[in-house]
């Protein structure tokens, strides 16, 4: 394969990232304006509501019988734990060389969750968060080195893993996302039967379901920001793949 041929894969390339990215991009950048459209309602109009209808709430998390997080160890109504091994394996390069090189694996992940109330100053509304969106507070984020053959044991959603091994394993790293009970929270669902909220059934296209421990302006900024990086990267991916195939198609046509 000439010069030309290889310009025109790696525009290809970048022109099948750059749709990507726009692609990600706007559907990020449509959940960043439904949060600016559906209205925010106090907790105890919410009973009153049409089952179906789009609203979003904000308040306090509540919960009589909360969750106990595996790693922080915190009261929550969600958290979702997970194991990372990092190792080295050896593999031969493009010289035939034999060299290290670094990956990593997923050895344990747990997620749980439980119904909750929202409460704010005109009362308080039940919340099922399954299948929600939840962006979650980072309570654990730690790296241990591998301790050896007899490594410790961790119990992780009901499992008992042993975390030692030799075989190549550098360390573990854990970590674990929260929703604690009494902090404030964003919820955006739908009105269920029965005055609660939910997430919308799956014949409603175009509704959310989105729980987090941010601020609505908190959550809106964020995900603008990253939208607008994400087109900015997606039309610089486009320019260059033009480039590309336009000197490719010069050097053919030389």
């Amino acid at each position: 394969m000439g010069t030309s041929g290889v310009l025109l894969i790696i525009g290809l390339v970048a022109a099948g990232i750059g749709a990507v990215l726009l692609f990600i991009g706007r559907r990020i950048q449509a959940k960043t304006d439904l949060l600016a459209k559906v209205p925010t309602v106090d907790a105890s109009e919410v009973a009153s509501l049409i089952p179906g209808e789009m609203i979003e709430v904000k308040g306090v998390i509540r919960c009589d019988t909360p969750l106990t997080a595996e790693l922080a160890q915190r009261a929550c109504v969600y958290y979702s734990s997970r194991v990372v091994r990092e190792y080295e394996y050896r593999r031969r390069n493009a010289k035939g060389e034999t060299v290290r090189s670094r990956r990593s694996e997923t050895v344990a992940h747990n997620e749980q969750f439980t119904p909750f109330y929202v409460e704010d100053s005109s009362g308080r509304v039940l919340v099922d968060p399954e299948g929600a969106e939840v962006d979650a507070q980072k309570l654990v984020d730690r790296f241990e080195r591998n301790p050896g053959a007899l490594g410790p044991t961790i119990s992780l959603g009901g499992i008992s893993l042993n975390l030692g091994g030799d075989d190549g394993t550098i360390g573990y790293r854990y970590q674990e996302h929260v929703l604690p009970v009494d902090i404030p929270v964003y919820v955006l669902g739908v009105v269920q039967e029965g005055g609660t909220i939910g997430r919308p059934p799956a014949a409603l296209k175009g509704r959310r379901f989105i729980i987090s421990y941010r601020a609505e302006e908190a959550l809106r900024e964020s995900w603008g920001k990253k939208a607008r990086w994400l087109g900015i990267s997606a039309v610089a991916l486009f320019a260059l793949a033009v480039i590309l195939f336009v000197v490719a198609v010069g050097m053919l046509v030389a």
